[in-house]
């Protein structure tokens, strides 16, 4: 299952709500949660999303410890609940704003943990209940219209992150054969096209031929290669998703030094 990262902004047992300040990038305090309520687990978001708050997605993150605010953690998806709340105090209008839930990679008590379901029977009804009661304490009203599945979850996600705008660029250059000019496996290339398609909805590709590469080598000089490079355009850049897939194809394709480059776009 695909992993994700989340940001956590209150971590379990507080009873202060942090929020993160994206115009000076910083953790503040947003308010005190009535006496004796405190967070359950880690809440936070997933940056690079818009709900239908117009903020990042909501995330509570199950385990066995908790982190703090500002924590980058990786995660996978278990589930998430169907919400809409009304938008102000005593206000009619109602908008969307799920609560997805997620379990960190690193937690060995909810390692086997994929699904909702995979959760003891209470703490699905505990969370709702949590949800509710935080809601109205500020004069609003909230409604869980239905649980969906970790896969659903997913795509929710990627439908969310897919309403900001896409302002980076990737590309990976990867040789076409190996040191022997041995043509290296189509599925290898096949592979990386489709999860790339999956991840981010589509990619380029295409080849640069012949390449001189120079390097300070008195013993090889001056090398051709040939080159296929993909290009994805994203919303925000995944530090540990790109940092694994180099790693991964530098290991493939047999390459000491493999190029992945990014760079920020103004689409016209």
């Amino acid at each position: 299952m695909d992993t994700i990262s989340v940001i956590v902004e209150t971590p379990a047992g507080s009873c202060q709500k942090y929020t993160y300040d994206s115009v000076n990038g910083q953790m503040k305090l947003k308010k005190i949660l009535p006496l004796g309520m405190t967070f359950p687990f880690d809440f936070g978001f997933l940056p690079g999303t818009k709900g239908g708050d117009d903020d990042p997605l909501d995330v509570i993150v199950i385990s066995e410890f908790s982190t703090f605010p500002g924590c980058s953690v990786e995660c996978r998806i278990i589930g998430a609940f169907i919400v809409h709340q009304s938008e102000s105090n005593n206000g009619n209008k109602m908008i969307r704003n799920d609560r997805f839930i997620a379990v960190p990679v690193a937690s060995v008590l909810y390692e086997k943990v994929d699904t909702l379901k995979d959760l003891p029977k209470k703490a699905g009804t505990q969370l709702e209940a949590f949800f509710k009661n935080y809601i109205e304490q500020e004069g609003k009203q909230l409604k869980i219209e239905k649980r969906i599945s970790a896969e659903q979850a997913c795509k929710l996600i990627h439908r969310c992150e897919d309403k900001l705008d896409k302002i980076l660029l990737f590309e990976i250059f990867l040789p076409l054969k190996n040191n022997r000019a041995k043509a290296f496996p189509k599925h290898y290339f096949d592979d990386l096209r489709n999860l790339l398609v999956k991840k981010f909805g589509g990619v380029t590709v295409y080849r640069r031929s012949p390449v001189t590469g120079v390097w300070d080598n008195p013993e090889t000089g001056h090398e051709q290669d040939e080159l296929i490079i993909y290009e994805v355009m994203s919303s925000t850049g995944d530090e540990v998703f790109w940092r694994q897939l180099k790693v991964d194809l530098a290991n493939q394709f047999s390459q000491d030094e493999l190029l992945i480059r990014s760079s920020r776009i103004d689409i016209l």
